[in-house]
């Protein structure tokens, strides 16, 4: 019997991002509604991992306007 392991992919950050400010949100409406400091912010779209806690604000914004489920999420 063969065993198949699939990699988690971690979620493009980036592209949250970006979806985000296409629906017309700039980083600083993202920093105001989550409360999370611009300066955070931009390092993710530069590649830094957000906190679990933080990751979880921004995938709710996202989610709540896209209108996407979590399993929709842009992933590397």
């Amino acid at each position: 019997m063969s065993r198949h392991v699939v990699k988690d992919s971690r979620i493009d950050w980036f592209q949250i991002l970006a979806d985000l400010n296409r629906l017309g949100v700039p980083v600083s409406s993202v920093s105001q509604q989550t409360q999370i400091p611009k300066s955070t912010i931009l390092g993710w779209k530069q590649g830094a991992e957000p906190k679990h806690a933080d990751g979880e604000l921004l995938m709710d914004l996202w989610i709540g306007l896209t209108g996407n489920n979590r399993h929709q999420a842009p992933r590397t």
